[in-house]
């Protein structure tokens, strides 16, 4: 491969990235008060956003824990919205590709 072309190829990967970033913010659902809602619901708020498996883990760390575990929850609800809007950020650069 040329390095003309190679340079292209790093320079169009350069941009999808920064587009992904620039949409993650935007898919961002999380709220301020997500941490209070996760703690105070527990599994039963990861379970209705559709987020699963991340209920039936703090479901289990509290189990497992007598109840402590569920201070866990409210960091892995800011990490759950972080990954969708990844996965959403991602589909959009990989659509807006295909349209170019």
């Amino acid at each position: 491969m040329t390095e003309p072309k190679k340079q292209s190829l790093v320079d169009e990967a350069r941009a999808d990235n920064a587009e992904r970033d620039l949409l993650i913010e935007t898919y961002k659902e999380s709220t301020g008060l997500t941490w209070l809602w996760s703690l105070l619901f527990g599994p039963i708020y990861f379970w209705v956003h559709g987020f699963v498996g991340m209920g039936f883990i703090v479901l289990i760390v509290s189990i497992a824990t007598f109840g402590i575990g569920i201070l866990a929850a409210p960091f892995l609800a800011y990490y759950a919205w972080r990954k969708r809007a990844e996965k959403k950020a991602s589909n959009m650069v990989a659509v807006s590709k295909l349209r170019r």
